[in-house]
This record gives structure tokens, C-alpha cells and sequence, in this order.
């Protein structure tokens, strides 16, 4: 086995501004949160979300918000908006099940490293999943809305499968992708020998 040059950890509340410098950095400010949001979700759920630090910076971040079946559709029909769902964050340590929302991916694409970040970032997902199902959670589906063609590009590459249905955002229209836990189990892996 190979020793990865990056690794991913969970961050604590000393991470949160650095991950919003960097969230700030790359999406628009339609899809900027506020301290206040993550600190929230991290309250609720410290397995949330996932980082790349590089001499105290963070580089790459993604982030799968366990949420009910009614709220997991809500956002995935864009009947609800993201910014509410630090209210609806599930324990894992009190679910049986939860429908995980793949709600981002960053890395610093200003970073000559930026293609590292995302690889390490990738190979770190199915070691997630099986982690939250060994805490006792059983993942029903996961899904995301892709707001780029770099979003559209990785979803398809780690295992979601488009839907064919789109959420409208400010007269822009987004994919919705699905996918199951064995399907970024098998397609990361399968990514990896392709490397």
C-alpha cells in the first residue's frame, strides 16, 4: 500500500474559517454559509465533514449532511433551500438510517496541488461510507446537485447516476444525480486501478 502525500480528517471548530475561506474562494456567493451554519451542523453531527490541511490551511473539504427521507427529496426536488438544513442534520449515533446529501466538493483550484487534493479527497469516500454504517447507520441513497460541469464531471466518475431531473436556482438549472453506497465503492475503486 501506497502512503498517501495527503491526508483527510475530520475538522473541529477551529477549521471553520478556513473552510469558509475557501468556500468563499471558489462558489459564488449564492452558495456561501455563514460561521454560524457550520458550527451548527458540527454541533449536531462532528462526522459531517471532511478536510484537506496543508501547513494549517485548508485545501480541500467535502461534506455528506445525513438527513430524514422527506428532507433528503425536499432538496433533491429544490423544494428546499440549503441554507436550512443545519436544522435537520441527523446523529448517527441515534439513526438507524439516514439519506446522505453529497451537498460539496472543494478544492483549491488555484493550488498547483488542486488534482492531489481531489484524488485524496475521492479515495477517502468509501472509507467514509463504511464508517458511518459501522456506527450503527444504514445509508439508503445519497445525492447531490452538481453547480458545475467540474460537479457534473466527479459526480458521474465516483458512482452517482443522473437522474434526468433538474433544481432551478436563480433561472440556472442544476442536475440532480443518485447513487448507492456499492456504486462509490466499486467506481472509486475502479478509478483508482484506471491511475
Amino acid at each position: 500500500m501506497t502512503k498517501e502525500k495527503y491526508t483527510v480528517h475530520y475538522p473541529t471548530k477551529n477549521h471553520i474559517q478556513g473552510m469558509l475561506n475557501l468556500n468563499y474562494k471558489i462558489y459564488p456567493e449564492d452558495w456561501h454559509v455563514s460561521p454560524v451554519f457550520v458550527e451548527r451542523v458540527m454541533n449536531k453531527n462532528p462526522y459531517v465533514y471532511r478536510i484537506i490541511e496543508v501547513d494549517g490551511e485548508v485545501k480541500g473539504i467535502y461534506s455528506m449532511f445525513p438527513l430524514n427521507q422527506e428532507v433528503y427529496e425536499a432538496i433533491l426536488s429544490g423544494e428546499m433551500d440549503e441554507k436550512h438544513l443545519d436544522s435537520y442534520i441527523l446523529d448517527y449515533a441515534s439513526s438507524e438510517e439516514a439519506y446522505l446529501y453529497f451537498i460539496s466538493m472543494i478544492v483549491d483550484i488555484y493550488d498547483s496541488e488542486r488534482k492531489a487534493y481531489a484524488k485524496q479527497l475521492i479515495r477517502d469516500i468509501p472509507k467514509r461510507l463504511n464508517e458511518i454504517e459501522t456506527m450503527g447507520t444504514n445509508i439508503k441513497e445519497i445525492g447531490a446537485i452538481a453547480i458545475s460541469e467540474e460537479g457534473e464531471r466527479i459526480a458521474s466518475k465516483i458512482g452517482f447516476a443522473f437522474t434526468g431531473k433538474y433544481v432551478s436556482h436563480k433561472e440556472e438549472k442544476f442536475p440532480v444525480f443518485r447513487g448507492q453506497k456499492e456504486d462509490f465503492t466499486a467506481s472509486i475503486q475502479e478509478a483508482n486501478k484506471n491511475k
